[in-house]
């Protein structure tokens, strides 16, 4: 039995006060694997927050086309947001994990160890009782992002969740969303910080509501192996976005001929770069 998550030509359709009508979403298929991680990029009104919402079963007025959840089941997945505020229902991060358990039926003599253990790992067990006006943005944002991977969903959206957060705090939301996907949940990660992504896992790429690339990390940055060091368009660059300042001085170095296919995108990569003192 197929499981996967599908999405056939979806499109969503809203009209402006003119009267004009155009597409967030335009006839859009997907195909998303149980367990699988995947990037979801774009500019801003791209449409990957829009996809992003339906993926994790959230309503969209306008919406055209069908879905198979498969493994994602009938109710809505976990949904994290860019803004804490919008999606605390609570006053403090232990009522916010104890509401989500419970909305999530979760037997009553089971909830207070599961809050425990969740607060502890996003070190949030200090200020579990805390209104969330003593706690900083990116404690609010741990704290949904708990609240959400608690009920244990076979799939997890992150809507930009680290882009208004410190390094610190954005490796720790990553760290945690990591571990889930480890424990076999689904993770959609939006974003528009591609130094997040990852050589060999799987990027998404939106443009004008169309998937415009569907492929590898290091594919997106780099595009197609070319040894005659030309400087062509990448993935990347074709869907507006700008490639992340260690992907430019890679194609530098290659043109060069410092540095050879498959050119460094992790920071191991280009410690082994730098012991080798570059290819010549």
């Amino acid at each position: 039995m197929d499981e996967r998550l599908r999405v056939n030509h979806l499109s969503v359709l809203t009209e402006d006060e003119r009267g004009e009508t155009t597409a967030r979403l335009d006839d859009l298929s997907l195909k998303l694997n149980r367990g699988e991680w995947l990037y979801l990029v774009g500019v801003n009104g791209s449409g990957k927050s829009t996809l992003g919402r339906i993926l994790a079963g959230i309503y969209e007025e306008g919406a055209v086309g069908s879905m198979e959840r498969g493994f994602a089941g009938e109710g809505a997945a976990a949904y994290v947001m860019q803004q804490p505020d919008a999606q605390l229902f609570a006053d403090t991060p232990r009522e916010e994990v104890t509401f989500a358990l419970e909305w999530q039926a979760v037997p009553a003599e089971e909830i207070p160890l599961r809050v425990e253990a969740a607060l502890e790992e996003a070190g949030l067990l200090e200020l579990a009782d805390s209104p969330w006006a003593e706690l900083s943005g990116g404690q609010r944002q741990l704290a949904a992002v708990v609240a959400a991977s608690a009920c244990r969903t076979p799939l997890i959206v992150f809507d930009e969740a680290t882009s208004m957060l410190d390094e610190e705090t954005a490796l720790r939301v990553r760290t945690l969303a990591k571990r889930l996907h480890e424990q076999g949940t689904a993770v959609v990660w939006l974003t528009q910080r591609l130094e997040e992504l990852e050589p060999d896992v799987r990027v998404v790429a939106l443009s004008e509501g169309k998937i415009r690339f569907d492929g590898s990390g290091r594919e997106f940055l780099y595009g197609e192996r070319r040894d005659d060091r030309a400087r062509v368009g990448t993935p990347c660059e074709e869907c507006g976005l700008r490639l992340p300042y260690l992907a430019e001085l890679a194609f530098e170095l290659h043109r060069a001929g410092r540095v050879d296919w498959p050119l460094p995108m992790t920071p191991e990569e280009w410690a082994n770069t730098m012991e080798r003192g570059f290819a010549r």
